[in-house]
């Protein structure tokens, strides 16, 4: 069995919700009316290869690294993790652990190929699609020139399988956001 651990803070803006987390060299995907982003975080920052990301639009959040998840919306955010000892002291508003029967290591392909037309500059990869145009990603390790034309990335994430209360049917409860890989699709020469 593995309980995901659950712990809140109110009243704080975003930027100070990334600062208590402690989730330095974490990835971001920020929400805005106007647009959506993917960012690196460092301290109260978020960060494209652009540079740093006004985040006062920002309307809601999911910060991520391989050991824990911020979620913010408005004032209020939520750090998830498996491991309480890892939660800084900011976070002291109780939310209910979630103890799962079993997690499922999952993940989601990104659209897009590897872009080498474009430099993001280091620790980032650019990804392209006729369909939806270009993102960039923050990865710590560069996608093989080996793997020609079928460079891709996807975001894993751990599901969280419980058995549920009213009918005793299993089901995914939660799922937390872990990072970005490289991907090569099987069977593809």
């Amino acid at each position: 069995m593995t309980v995901l651990r659950a712990a809140a803070v109110t009243g704080l803006t975003l930027p100070r919700a990334l600062e208590a987390s402690g989730l330095d060299g974490g990835c971001a995907l920020l929400t805005t009316p106007s647009a959506y982003r993917v960012a690196s975080v460092t301290g109260g920052t978020c960060r494209t290869p652009e540079g740093v990301v006004d985040l006062s639009a920002v309307y809601e959040a999911r910060v991520f690294t391989g050991e824990a998840e911020l979620r913010w919306t408005g004032e209020r955010a939520v750090l998830l993790a498996e491991d309480r000892a890892s939660f800084p002291p900011a976070f002291d508003e109780e939310v209910e652990d979630l103890e799962a029967l079993t997690t499922l290591d999952n993940h989601y392909l990104l659209w897009g190929v590897v872009d080498d037309s474009v430099s993001p500059g280091p620790g980032w990869v650019a990804l392209s699609s006729s369909r939806v145009g270009r993102l960039t990603v923050p990865m710590a390790t560069a996608v093989p020139r080996s793997e020609g034309h079928h460079r891709r990335v996807r975001l894993l994430t751990r599901e969280y399988v419980v058995v549920g209360d009213d009918h005793g049917n299993v089901h995914v409860a939660e799922e937390r956001l872990i990072g970005f890989e490289t991907y090569r699709a099987k069977g593809i020469a």
